[in-house]
């Protein structure tokens, strides 16, 4: 594999696959095969009986793995169990980009697809000719062709060790006919991969890693982003390295290390009450929904098709007409987590002037060229390699800990340094998804028709994965320079993008005004989390729809079918109304649904919830349904454990989640003081796939989480009567809100 190739930049990657339109009748390769043409690229079988599968997306558990094995196991005729997708290795690995934005399936999945199809085409084209047979003398099973006269055959592995096989190039375009022949179908029922090894404690995380004279890490924290090292008290650096440890000063930047973990972990609170750190600058001196809306900011007119642009934003219209309803609303989500179960891990070693990091990032190739940028090193001399560690969607620490691994790698050359994350440093110092508001006003007439929609988001920044330029996205970058000034992002612009990912409603809502606000000096740190600013937006979108269906007495189904013109959408809606019909609502239990098609690219998704709510203002959730067409189906369990996965983790951000500070510090530092939601608040899921075969595969894994926060939302809205316009849906904020209507 060519070194350019495996440093491609992500940007071209994706400006590749916005060329590519999908058509009925046809299948396409996708933007990787345009990069990875070679079949070599994608398939190694120097493993007996073992077909090796690469692809640039990694398995954080949301089935990919399996998922991918599966697709090359129907269309190649091997054995599925037979079949293992290697681990992302950036020196081995096509880049396919960021793990991120549902686009595993859609463009690893596609090329796989791709290239087994290629494979398979060209094998047996190979196998007839060297057998001298023809089709209908041969038998083909599990990667074997065999003339049933002769009684001769040969294997995918025999072909893979001719000039043909490393010289054979996948077509960037199929007739979907040509994947039909073989006549595979969607219902397998397989293991998950790696299942055993991950029930049997076999499974190596990052975080179980070892090697000989490894040192074991943590890094000293400061209180706070704005918190400069001044000195030690009581000579304590200087008695602790006496001790078997060592400390290391980059100006703001502490890290203590030692062979032993158990004495790294004893006295790195010893350390710390003997440390005097000076207050650059407070977090805070005001609510952040105050900050949201009085912040300076940038403003942009978001157009239909999700795109932002620097041009003149209206002012909202007017409605005098007496035919006409007028509504406005304001909903407002606070600072969410990621939460991962374990906290972020890194190992690292610098041998000969190269780095090989262990990491659990989604982003793998954007670490390399950001290592080779802060090292100056030539980016082939960085290897990243995907190891699991907290299974965490979004930008978590996993970057940031693999650089600080980096850093102190380069101290202590030839030394493997596995630097571990505590809860607190992952509650504390991971990039947040940001606070946001949404101030919405809609116009209906008076045969419930929507003829006006505006909708202006207020958000600080989803887009701070550290880059080649952007080095201080690296939270420890910043205290290694002592660099306390806080960075102003710049808006992005592509269509659904950060902030303004899914303002752009898929409804047809005649005229729309559509504003994404970059709000800048907010006070904590923030990145991807999954959906961006998706969550927050399909949330108000669809609050503020049934608000106006409610002024007009229609039906929360209805209102939506008739806004909608695309086929597919109106059938996961009334597939979603099928199930739910099918069951009686119960006594005291109340309803809401919620919609979106994800990016109006990805899935489609509708969600319903049935819960209950007690005189202590708590929520018990007790059905929830979904509705999800994701294309052709490459995994229905894959799918489903995808959106119930995903389900929950919203219906936890909509439940409890919530980031609390003060103008010092955060205070949700462990599970006490961050809350999620718990077993006992899983309601019994209903999915239902609908499989669209021959249709391209649909990004899956972010598609549920704005429908499900819209029905907790709306079910919670017919419980109380009064709609609550504040996430988390605690009995503090919904107290609040009800005494101040």
């Amino acid at each position: 594999m060519s070194l350019w190739i495996s440093c491609f930049c992500y940007e071209s990657y994706r400006q590749i696959k916005s060329e590519l339109i999908f058509k009925m009748n046809s299948f396409y390769s996708g933007p990787s095969i345009k990069l990875y043409g070679k079949l070599r690229n994608w398939f190694n079988f120097d493993k007996n009986n073992v077909l090796q599968v690469y692809s640039g997306k990694i398995d954080i558990g949301q089935h990919i793995s399996s998922t991918l094995a599966l697709i090359s196991s129907k269309i190649t005729g091997i054995n599925y169990d037979q079949v293992e997708i290697i681990k992302l290795d950036t020196d081995i690995s096509p880049n396919e980009g960021k793990t991120a934005s549902s686009l595993s399936v859609p463009d690893s999945g596609s090329a796989i697809k791709a290239a087994s199809l290629s494979l398979r085409k060209a094998f047996m084209k190979y196998s007839l000719k060297t057998l001298n047979v023809n089709f209908e003398d041969i038998v083909f099973d599990n990667g074997i062709i065999k003339d049933i006269k002769s009684n001769r055959s040969i294997s995918y592995w025999d072909y893979a060790k001719t000039n043909e096989f490393n010289e054979l190039t996948i077509p960037e375009k199929f007739d979907e006919k040509e994947i039909r022949e073989f006549k595979y179908k969607n219902d397998h029922k397989v293991e998950i991969k790696t299942i055993n090894d991950i029930v049997t404690g076999k499974y190596e995380y990052v975080h179980d890693m070892i090697f000989p004279k490894m040192l074991h890490a943590r890094i000293i924290r400061p209180p706070n982003y704005f918190s400069k090292f001044i000195k030690f008290t009581n000579n304590i650096d200087q008695k602790i390295k006496k001790l078997d440890i060592k400390i290391i000063v980059k100006n703001s930047f502490l890290a203590i290390l030692s062979t032993d973990e158990y004495l790294v972990v004893k006295y790195l609170d010893i350390i710390k009450q003997n440390i005097v750190w000076e207050e650059v600058k407070k977090l805070s001196e005001d609510t952040v929904y105050n900050s949201l809306k009085n912040n300076d900011k940038e403003s942009l007119l978001v157009k239909s098709g999700g795109e932002a642009f620097y041009e003149n934003i209206p002012s909202i219209k007017e409605f005098k007409d007496k035919k006409y309803t007028t509504l406005t609303s304001e909903y407002k989500k606070g600072y969410l987590m990621h939460g991962p179960i374990g906290p972020s891990a890194a190992c690292a070693v610098f041998t000969n002037n190269k780095f090989t990091i262990y990491s659990h990032s989604q982003a793998l190739y954007d670490l390399k060229l950001s290592c080779s940028e802060y090292f100056k090193i030539d980016p082939n001399n960085i290897t990243l390699k995907f190891r699991p560690g907290s299974g965490c969607y979004g930008h978590n620490g996993a970057d940031d800990v693999a650089f600080e691994a980096a850093v102190l790698s380069k101290e202590f050359p030839d030394i493997h340094i596995l630097l571990k994350w505590s809860r607190e440093d992952e509650h504390c110092w991971e990039p947040y998804g940001s606070a946001s508001l949404n101030k919405l006003t809609g116009v209906i007439d008076t045969k419930g028709k929507i003829i006006y929609w505006s909708n202006e988001a207020f958000s600080d920044t989803y887009m701070t994965r550290p880059s080649n330029t952007e080095l201080h996205n690296f939270i420890s970058y910043n205290f290694i320079h002592n660099h306390f000034t806080k960075y102003k992002s710049s808006p992005k612009t592509k269509a659904h993008m950060g902030i303004h990912r899914n303002l752009d409603p898929l409804y047809d809502f005649g005229e729309t005004r559509l504003v994404k606000n970059l709000v800048h000096d907010l006070p904590l740190r923030t990145s991807a989390l999954r959906t961006l600013g998706a969550f927050s937006n399909v949330i108000a979108l669809e609050c503020f729809i049934n608000e106006l269906a409610k002024a007009k007495n229609i039906d929360p189904f209805e209102i939506r079918i008739n806004h909608l013109k695309d086929e597919r959408a109106i059938a996961v809606i009334e597939n979603l109304k099928d199930q739910m019909n099918s069951k009686d609502q119960g006594k005291d239990l109340y309803r809401g649904i919620g919609f979106s098609r994800y990016k109006n690219s990805a899935a489609f998704c509708c969600v319903g919830v049935e819960l209950k709510v007690n005189e202590d203002l708590e929520i018990k959730l007790i059905d929830a349904w979904i509705s999800v067409d994701a294309g052709e189906v490459a995994y229905e369990d894959g799918i489903k454990a995808q959106v119930e996965g995903g389900f929950v983790q919203a219906a936890s951000w909509a439940l409890y989640e919530e980031v609390n500070f003060d103008t010092k510090e955060i205070i949700s530092k462990d599970w006490d003081t961050y809350k999620i939601i718990g077993f006992d608040n899983i309601p019994n899921i209903q999915t239902n796939v609908i499989d669209q075969l021959g249709f391209p595969y649909l990004g899956v894994g972010e598609v549920v989480a704005g429908p499900t926060g819209a029905a907790i939302s709306n079910a919670l809205s017919e419980a109380l009567g009064q709609t609550i316009k504040t996430i988390p849906f605690t009995k503090e904020i919904i107290t609040k809100e009800l005494l101040e209507t």
